[in-house]
């Protein structure tokens, strides 16, 4: 079989879902319509295009030799964090290097960890917040359409 079509995930439960990134390890995500990570996302976004911007990125004027003697942020990291602050709120499964076995607490600077060494668990957790997102809003638009 080449693919296989699963069927929709449960209701998710106050806008969350347990997502599991690795065999027994899961991310507890929220959605990805909350207000405040959306005026996070757009700010994070308005500062890479400035930055972007600045370097002459996507002109014909566009030069490695002249873009100054600055290091700037990977952006990844930036998404990487903004994720652990607002996407995910809690996890199961997951320890520290140093105690092995024993479960690490849920913090937004662990989180960032995780997601820099396994991308994978990022890129999870972003498609469940945006399926919860988009999840709601259908079920919204269908409320409406019955009144």
């Amino acid at each position: 079989m080449g693919v296989t079509i699963a069927k929709k995930p449960e209701l998710d439960i106050n806008g969350e879902r347990w997502v599991e990134f690795a065999p027994g390890a899961r991310l507890l995500v929220r959605s990805a319509a909350d207000p405040l990570y959306r005026s996070h996302l757009a700010v994070l976004n308005r500062h890479i295009g400035l930055i972007n911007n600045q370097c002459r990125v996507g002109s014909q004027n566009f030069s490695i030799s002249s873009l100054p003697q600055v290091e700037f942020e990977n952006g990844d990291d930036l998404y990487f964090e903004l994720a652990a602050m607002h996407l995910v709120k809690n996890w199961d499964g997951v320890d520290v290097e140093g105690s092995p076995g024993s479960p690490a607490p849920y913090s937004t600077e662990l989180c960032k960890k995780l997601f820099e060494q396994m991308p994978s668990a990022y890129l999870a957790a972003l498609q469940a917040a945006n399926d919860i997102a988009k999840r709601v809003e259908e079920q919204a638009k269908a409320t409406v359409e019955k009144q």
